[in-house]
């Protein structure tokens, strides 16, 4: 039978903790920019010395209370190498202990992790609580040209397609519309996108849940009013990156003395035409133009165009922004030139009417090449992406799905295209096929849950294969190669909805969980008893690989052991009528 909703859940292994949150604040960039032809770093860190400076807060609260932690500890990498006062390092010995960086410490590694752990003492409870917080430098290197011609070393640099992200909700901070809480992150070595070559994992802050598929996140719910994810790609050979995606909720407001209900909350976004832009050795801008739009959504409602005010500013350091543009009447959209020489473009949001508030604010940076050696050849990268958006509500409407190919910065045409629609129960020799593999069901004449052009770069996609959340693969085979590459697919507002009910947690590895499906329409809970619908279970790893040791699962309550999970995981249950 087709199914008509699906939820997830996130399962995590952890230790039982009040809810605190631990920033990282710094005085200088993140990031650090080395210039191999004179051997400068801008800034340099033995005259402008980075100082990283915990700060505590109790959630819902916006005291700081770093200063009555019981200790504070600073470790680099993973986590598990503590840092003393050293040459490179200065750890103040007293109060808030922070960390000075004394020299260039990136001169022999593209990134740095930091990582400070802080025990605060519950006075409530007496009980000691861990919290932990990660900080990372990045070093960013032009392209240099060798006596002999050989290639440059090429910056590596991640984007996020959505930094941050407003979630309307109701005056209690419930009822949240996530549908434009998803992020992609894209990795860039130069100016080639690299993206398919690395894998990605997410990290949630507290009170965050969603779920990452290949670099898509989205964000299906939060219990605090401000998170985010950290979402960090690795690839053999490179130094692993990571970009924070920060969401926050903007609720209703209250109702007044007069009984009536306040006035629902509007979110305002900025879309741009593409991540990043590419420039190759010869100074040539890929796009050669960039084009931004204003979004808004105003409680429930429909996401729709909004007319405002853009900023458009341009850096030739990454740090200090010169303005180019500035809208002079209320505007949707904005097509944009990028003057040559620059690292990166700034575009700010403004409400409509002035330039006084900013509402959003996104900053796409130029991605260079090395010099091309007389050996070096183009990477070729397979990109998916929903040119019309990827939600659809009160299930109607379609949506299209497209792969573009590239071999370095120019587009070529692949010899075959294959799309496959994620489902557990999916095989390699049933329903789906070798390339796929597990857990993605080939599109064909057989089945096509009717989507169409699943021969072609694009497919159209009914609202009636979106079950909640979907997510669709491209295969593309070139020069007898193949390249894959995902999205993911949103109904915001399906007339049922399922909620995973239960303890997404484990402690030190042990015990196991039940959970929960439950079903609403309308706002009112149906098949309390699990009699009109068939509840199938999966569960993914957290490389988005499918957990075939767990199997599938059926019924509206399963249990869930610890030793299923190892460290994250993504529960999906997918329900269906009998």
């Amino acid at each position: 039978m087709a199914i008509v909703a699906s939820g997830q859940i996130s399962l995590i292994d952890l230790n039982d903790s009040k809810q605190l949150q631990l920033f990282i604040g710094c005085n200088q960039p993140k990031t650090q920019i080395f210039n191999p032809n004179d051997n400068s770093y801008t800034p340099s860190w033995t005259s402008s010395k980075p100082v990283l400076t915990p700060q505590l807060f109790v959630a819902g609260t916006s005291t700081d209370i770093i200063s009555q932690a019981k200790s504070i500890n600073w470790y680099e990498g993973n986590g598990t190498t503590p840092l003393t006062s050293n040459t490179n390092y200065t750890i103040a010995s007293t109060g808030v202990k922070t960390l000075t960086i004394n020299t260039n410490i990136l001169s022999s590694k593209n990134s740095q992790l930091f990582v400070c752990e802080v025990v605060y003492t519950d006075p409530s409870t007496g009980f000691d609580i861990t919290t932990k917080a990660d900080f990372e430098f990045v070093k960013v290197t032009n392209g240099q040209k060798g006596d002999k011609g050989d290639a440059g070393a090429n910056a590596v640099t991640a984007v996020l397609s959505n930094d941050s992200q407003t979630v309307p909700t109701d005056k209690d901070g419930n009822n949240g519309v996530y549908g434009s809480a998803v992020t992609t992150i894209s990795v860039y070595v130069g100016a080639t996108d690299d993206t398919s070559n690395w894998s990605a994992t997410a990290s949630p802050s507290t009170g965050v849940t969603g779920s990452l598929s290949g670099k898509t996140y989205s964000v299906t719910g939060m219990t605090v009013d401000t998170g985010y994810v950290d979402i960090t790609v690795s690839r053999s050979g490179y130094a692993s990156v990571t970009k924070r995606f920060t969401v926050t909720k903007s609720k209703q407001g209250a109702t007044g003395n007069t009984g009536s209900a306040g006035q629902n909350a509007t979110a305002y976004w900025l879309v741009s035409s593409v991540p990043a832009i590419g420039k190759n050795i010869a100074g040539i801008y890929n796009p050669t133009t960039i084009t931004v739009s204003a979004k808004s959504q105003t409680g429930t409602g429909t996401p729709a165009n909004y007319s405002g005010r853009f900023i458009i500013s341009e850096s030739t350091d990454g740090s200090t922004f010169t303005t180019k543009y500035t809208s002079s009447a209320n505007e949707a959209s904005k097509t944009h030139t990028p003057s040559a020489g620059i690292k990166s473009v700034k575009v700010q949001l403004c409400l409509a009417g002035g330039t006084s508030n900013v509402l959003d604010e996104q900053i796409i940076p130029v991605v260079s090449d090395g010099a091309t050696g007389a050996s070096g050849q183009d990477a070729v990268v397979s990109v998916v992406w929903t040119p019309d958006g990827n939600t659809v509500r009160n299930s109607s409407g379609t949506l299209t799905a497209e792969v573009n190919v590239y071999k370095g910065s120019s587009p070529v045409v692949p010899s075959a295209f294959k799309w496959y629609i994620q489902d557990p129960t999916a095989t390699a020799t049933s329903g789906g096929d070798a390339d796929g593999g597990a857990g993605w069901r080939l599109l064909n004449s057989t089945y096509n849950a009717g989507v169409t052009g699943y021969t072609t770069s694009k497919i159209t996609i009914p609202a009636s294969a979106i079950a909640s959340v979907e997510t669709f693969m491209s295969i593309v085979t070139y020069s007898n190669v193949k390249y894959r590459d995902v999205c993911t697919v949103v109904d915001v507002s399906d007339p049922i909805t399922v909620a995973v009910i239960g303890a997404n947690t484990f402690k030190n590895g042990e015990g196991s969980t039940s959970l929960t499906a439950k079903l609403y329409r309308n706002g009112e809970e149906i098949d309390s008893g699990g009699t009109g619908y068939t509840y199938t279970w999966a569960l993914y790893n957290a490389d988005n690989s499918i957990n075939s040791s767990f199997g599938t699962k059926t019924g509206k309550t399963i249990t869930v052991s610890a030793s299923s999970v190892n460290g994250r995981a993504n529960l999906v249950c997918e329900v269906s009528p009998k």
